[in-house]
């Protein structure tokens, strides 16, 4: 993430002219609090973090949501093919290989069905050392029962390698996530401004220097939020709502 801020400033300026720094916070919340004091003006955040963060800042708008490729951000458990099993409690305690890089999503995805396991839930073997298609061949190979990837990162695979891929199969997959999201507080900006900045996003992958940052941060581009962004916010906090560890100790 420190590494990418500087990018996404450049970015930032080059695109709409607003300058500014980066700070990089704890958590989602930490975040919304921050926008709500007024000591941030623009935040990042994983759509399913920004629905925790509207709840507790309820002005939070949205400039732009970040298109993954293939657009779904879902995640999925992978197995052999021959494996058997519908469930995670079909693994009979062999972990899940949860791969360097590991999305959010997936991670948030990997604790709510290890929690719902009946019986001892298989471990999550993180594993920084492993990239994402490593660990999907070390399933192929049998080295790892399973491991734990974004639909992105297994369609990818899928693209690459189809014919090792006959040779996987999905146990189980998530519902899909609202994409991630760039957003200030309403009023935050004049309209001018506002627009200048979702404009300045949207059109950054058609320029020289905005096309190799996708590819960096593995994103199509950004667009302007669905009409029924809202709607899958409120739907994905009823499946995932904010851990008891963020909002205790809150502001």
């Amino acid at each position: 993430v420190q590494a990418l801020s500087r990018p996404f400033r450049d970015l930032m300026h080059r695109q709409s002219g607003v300058t500014g720094e980066i700070a990089i916070t704890p958590d989602a919340l930490t975040l919304a609090d921050r926008m709500k004091a007024g000591q941030c003006q623009i935040g990042v955040f994983h759509g399913f973090e920004f629905a925790w963060a509207k709840d507790r800042c309820p002005d939070l708008v949205p400039l732009v949501i970040a298109v993954p490729p293939g657009r779904k951000v879902k995640a999925m458990v992978v197995v052999a093919k021959d494996r058997p099993g519908a469930s995670l409690a079909d693994l009979k305690g062999e972990p899940v290989v949860v791969p360097r890089g590991a999305k959010a999503h997936s991670l948030a995805y990997l604790d709510r069905v290890r929690a719902a396991t009946s019986g001892p839930a298989p471990a999550a073997k993180v594993s920084p050392s492993v990239s994402p298609e490593d660990a999907l061949t070390a399933v192929l190979t049998g080295e790892s029962a399973a491991c734990v990837v974004d639909a992105a990162t297994y369609n990818g695979y899928l693209y690459v390698y189809p014919g090792a891929a006959k040779q996987l199969r999905v146990l189980c997959e998530s519902e899909e996530f609202p994409q991630s999201v760039i957003a200030c507080r309403k009023g935050t900006f004049d309209p001018a401004t506002t627009a200048r900045l979702r404009d300045g996003l949207i059109a950054a992958n058609k320029t020289a220097a905005g096309k190799p940052l996708m590819l960096l941060w593995n994103l199509k581009g950004f667009e302007e939020p669905p009409a029924d962004y809202d709607a899958q916010l409120t739907a994905i906090s009823k499946v995932y709502p904010a851990p008891a560890r963020l909002t205790s100790g809150g502001k």
